[in-house]
């Protein structure tokens, strides 16, 4: 049995990651991030998903492995690996306990997976959350989820503080 976390990767939907690309191509200049930014929801690439599923079948036996990234990271590295890697700079607004700021990798207290029975099998991670970040660019989705994207409501507690 395996047990991925927050799935993204190439056509995930929804595509968790766009919460923050596209505040990116927005150009928005800050980025709101409830839990201090520190809220994590350890995410398990869709490629790191069939890379283990592939170790798996050469490895044959009953188990149950987490299928994970090879890091956990909170909403405020998220939020500076998708800035830095699209050239963009923003402040960060790191809020205490709000409503604004939820992004869908946000969980207090957070889930971070052990995967050390899934390397001792000699799985290889192979994709992480960076390889995402282009591919949203070229390939935005179609709609975006509601409620991920109310700047009326970032932009009036922005200009309230």
């Amino acid at each position: 049995m395996l047990r991925p976390s927050k799935v993204h990767g190439e056509g995930a939907v929804p595509a968790r990651t766009w919460w923050f690309v596209k505040r990116v191509l927005d150009r928005r200049p800050a980025v709101l991030l409830a839990g201090r930014g520190r809220g994590v929801d350890h995410p398990s690439a869709a490629v790191n998903i069939a890379a283990l599923v592939a170790r798996v079948a050469d490895v044959p036996g009953r188990r149950v492995l987490n299928a994970a990234d090879p890091s956990a990271p909170d909403g405020r590295a998220i939020s500076r690996l998708v800035a830095a890697h699209l050239g963009h700079f923003w402040e960060e607004v790191l809020l205490s306990h709000s409503c604004l700021g939820r992004h869908p990798f946000h969980r207090l207290p957070g889930i971070v997976l052990d995967t050390r029975a899934a390397s001792a099998l000699g799985y290889v991670p192979v994709g992480d959350l960076s390889a995402e970040i282009r591919w949203l660019v070229d390939h935005p989705p179609v709609s975006d989820p509601v409620g991920w994207f109310d700047y009326a409501a970032e932009d009036a507690w922005l200009r309230s503080r």
